[in-house]
């Protein structure tokens, strides 16, 4: 049920078409008092997600269907990775969620040499289970701040494509989330939980 309402909280905020905060309780007398949302349409994804990650305080989560860096490039992915980077050595815990199972071998070449890349800059990586494709989209910010939605960790998404994404400041939808996080991990890792502690 709790999903479900915040499932019709999202698409009210969509379809309202609205660009600035939005109190949760006027779009839904039955949802959280702790929920204040924002469109993230285009390119705006970007800078609010950098700005997110350079002001984490404890905790990066993420779950990435596509994560496309290129080392040494100037691209807005290559800035994410430098970001995530940087959050690390200042004492952040970074984990990633990722897509590493897809048949298409393009996506998980892509996404392999990310991993890899991520591990090796401290990011605790889990792959998602073997059975089932991984399409989410999402980053949590020290349990607090949730980013949701169409936009992939590409260049063509980050910086060209039509895409939109909501921002949301709500601690207790991301504990939602990070649960749920947790119950992908577990499918794949057994009864081991996800290392965020």
């Amino acid at each position: 049920m709790i999903r479900l309402i915040s499932l019709l909280t999202v698409l009210a905020v969509f379809s309202a078409g609205l660009t600035g905060p939005v109190r949760a309780e006027s779009l839904n007398s039955r949802s959280r008092p702790d929920l204040e949302a924002r469109l993230l349409l285009d390119r705006d994804y970007f800078h609010a997600l950098i700005d997110g990650i350079n002001n984490a305080r404890t905790e990066i989560v993420f779950c990435a269907y596509l994560f496309k860096t290129i080392e040494n490039a100037d691209g807005y992915p290559e800035r994410v990775m430098k970001s995530l980077s940087s959050a690390v050595k200042r004492g952040v815990r970074v984990f990633a969620l990722m897509e590493l199972s897809q048949n298409s071998g393009d996506l998980i070449q892509t996404n392999s040499g990310t991993a890899e890349r991520l591990r090796k800059a401290g990011i605790s990586v889990c792959p998602d289970p073997r059975d089932l494709v991984t399409h989410t989209k999402l980053v949590v910010i020290d349990q607090r701040y949730l980013f949701i939605g169409s936009h992939n960790l590409t260049q063509s998404a980050l910086k060209y494509n039509h895409e939109v994404s909501v921002w949301f400041d709500s601690p207790s939808m991301a504990q939602e989330v990070l649960r749920y996080v947790d119950s992908i991990c577990r499918q794949q890792n057994g009864d081991k939980n996800r290392k965020r502690k």
